[in-house]
């Protein structure tokens, strides 16, 4: 790899690193609360599109590692019902380093065959999204994230709640699926220029 490309790679890890700060800390950005036990994330959307243009599963790891410790300290500092699970490291954390790592790796080997660009890095952003949904909410069933939420709730209203973040994973998946190959080709022509 030349000198310029992996200058131009770190500066770009610098952006997204910053972005995924920006949209951690800024109310309905990175966040967006639905009530007292619901959030819809776009911060897997930054962590996919930094994944699939630095094209390296460190990078990919990284930037889910800043996004899951931002989420455990979010997740301290605004201790409501919605943010309390995500104090355990295994259900902040862990996930989002999968995430980075997985769409790293799968758009890496998309990108690499006869598939066009969009379809590559909209699959490989579902099955990263998925990945992110899935295992929190198994983090949340194994390490009893569940009870917090669902603290003080009837029954029926336990239903409810779940479908909602059924509901939370379609919306997060749809958004990442249709976003991350739109600004991912603008943004490798970029990154292409900047490093010739």
């Amino acid at each position: 790899m030349k000198k310029k490309e992996k200058l131009v790679r770190l500066v770009m890890f610098a952006l997204f690193m910053a972005l995924i700060v920006i949209f951690t800390f800024t109310p309905y950005l990175g966040y967006i609360t639905l009530g007292a036990s619901i959030s819809i994330t776009t911060l897997h959307i930054v962590v996919i599109l930094g994944a699939a243009i630095l094209k390296k599963p460190y990078y990919g790891a990284a930037l889910g590692f800043i996004w899951g410790m931002l989420c455990l300290i979010k997740a301290f500092m605004e201790p409501i019902m919605a943010n309390v699970p995500f104090q355990n490291p295994l259900v902040s954390v862990l996930p989002r380093v999968v995430v980075g790592l997985v769409a790293s790796l799968l758009i890496g080997v998309l990108l690499n065959t006869k598939l066009p660009t969009a379809v590559s890095v909209g699959i490989g952003s579902l099955v990263a999204t998925l990945t992110n949904t899935v295992l929190v909410i198994s983090a949340l069933t194994i390490f009893n994230g569940f009870d917090t939420l669902l603290a003080g709730i009837k029954t029926s209203l336990t239903t409810i709640i779940t479908v909602l973040i059924g509901v939370n994973g379609i919306i997060e998946t749809v958004a990442a699926v249709i976003l991350v190959p739109a600004i991912y080709i603008a943004t490798e022509k970029f990154f292409k220029k900047q490093t010739k």
